[in-house]
């Protein structure tokens, strides 16, 4: 039996999309190898949101070669978008498959001879853009919407993915029945936009409904949203998640910066007076609700006044958990020619003094948090280091504990859990 593997990097929109394919492959009658097996196919899902991602895609390209010359390999995702010809470099045999393709990835397979005869084996009835399980997770991610209407001057992403395109409601549906049948206790939404959802489309229609629909179903579960913007935070989504308590009280809303001149250079579409006060309202309507946000160090001209006016606002809205990600060059975007640009030595120095600022947030609302007792969903595996239980507050926080296998995939509730504070400062969301 033909085997592949997958490589992921970048967003849950990505990882939503490896799902998809890899049902489709496994759906042909082909069979996934783990990490430490040679495959028959490879397939790379690539990120162009940093220089970084773009280095790490073709780094994972290149290992997959490496590890069977004389497999076929296919470049697929963000990075295919604009610069397959960079990619064609590495070997000219690489397979580009772009994203509007990655439902279609069976047919991309086809003109590789040792797949070509398998078509007989795909098996029927299931929908090109569907998927029933989430590999490797005890969460699942449905992704709602594509691409992106804002522009933002740093980014490419509205470049390699398109404008804003939502998912039709019927079949967002139908795949959380399937999930939910299938024992996943949570839904993540996600999308590149997710609070564009439905703005494209001709019925009123927007994120709201989809929760609406959702929280209806039945089973125990929840529902957790993916990154949202500030503005698509409306009172009529705040009061949602305060009257259902299927919906987590997270939302991880990006800042990006606390200066209103970067802000305007970004093309962020608020100042940092608005963030702020959009943060007090929801913590007025949702009495400790968990946020999180996403930081840049070093934009174009940031000065080291505009950094402090950053580090102001971050005391003021007090985040859980914060992302930090320093500026990245990108071809082709409104900063590319932005100047002046800041001293890489500089933006070392203040991505550790945030850091040092958001690490000490994390210590104050674990603090907090202690005296509530913690709804836990529990992972599918152990730590490895610790061999004990792990899983994830409704609040984004994440514990371990000691606790019997039968707890996996399953909720639990459990006063605080002490653990390294280290286990929990991980610069992701």
């Amino acid at each position: 039996m033909e085997t592949f593997k997958f490589y992921t990097l970048g967003c849950k929109v990505n990882q939503y999309e490896t799902q998809l394919m890899r049902e489709q492959l496994l759906n042909f009658g082909l069979k996934e190898r783990n990490s430490n097996s040679p495959a028959d196919l490879y397939i790379v899902n690539t990120c162009t949101v940093t220089a970084d991602a773009d280095r790490e895609s073709r780094r994972f390209i290149r290992h997959s070669i490496k590890e069977n010359p004389n497999a076929a390999v296919v470049a697929a995702g963000c990075y295919t978008e604009k610069d397959a010809d960079v990619i064609k470099e590495i070997d000219k045999r690489i397979i580009i498959l772009y994203n509007e393709d990655k439902k279609n990835i069976i047919e991309k397979i086809g003109t590789v001879p040792l797949f070509a005869g398998t078509a007989a084996t795909a098996k029927r009835g299931q929908s090109p853009f569907f998927i029933t399980h989430f590999h490797g997770r005890t969460k699942a991610f449905i992704k709602i919407q594509d691409g992106c209407n804002n522009f933002c001057s740093y980014c490419k992403i509205p470049y390699v993915r398109g404008r804003s395109k939502s998912r039709d409601k019927d079949e967002i549906i139908q795949e959380a029945k399937s999930l939910l049948g299938n024992e996943y206790k949570e839904l993540v939404l996600a999308g590149i936009c997710l609070g564009a959802y439905g703005k494209d489309l001709n019925e009123a229609i927007s994120l709201k409904d989809i929760l609406l629909s959702i929280v209806e179903l039945e089973d125990d579960f929840r529902i957790r949203l993916s990154s949202i913007e500030m503005q698509d935070v409306t009172e009529g989504l705040i009061d949602i998640i305060k009257n259902n308590s299927k919906i987590c009280n997270h939302l991880h809303i990006p800042l990006q910066s606390g200066d209103d001149k970067i802000l305007r250079k970004m093309n962020r579409k608020y100042t940092s007076a608005e963030f702020i006060k959009k943060v007090e309202r929801v913590r007025e309507k949702i009495k400790n609700i968990a946020i999180s946000t996403d930081v840049m160090v070093g934009f174009p001209g940031e000065t080291d006044e505009a950094f402090e006016n950053t580090l102001k606002c971050i005391k003021l809205i007090e985040p859980m958990r914060t992302h930090i990600f320093t500026y990245s060059k990108r071809e082709g975007t409104a900063a590319f020619n932005l100047g002046p640009d800041v001293n890489r030595d500089k933006i070392k120095q203040r991505y550790t003094i945030l850091k040092n600022l958001t690490d000490a947030l994390v210590r104050s609302y674990i603090e907090r948090s202690k005296s509530r007792p913690q709804r836990i969903l529990v992972e599918n595996t152990r730590d490895k280091k610790t061999q004990k239980l792990c899983g994830y507050t409704e609040r984004y926080v994440r514990l371990s504990f000691d606790g019997p296998d039968d707890w996996m995939g399953k909720f639990t509730y459990l006063p605080w859990v002490d653990i390294p504070l280290t286990r929990i400062f991980t610069n992701s969301c």
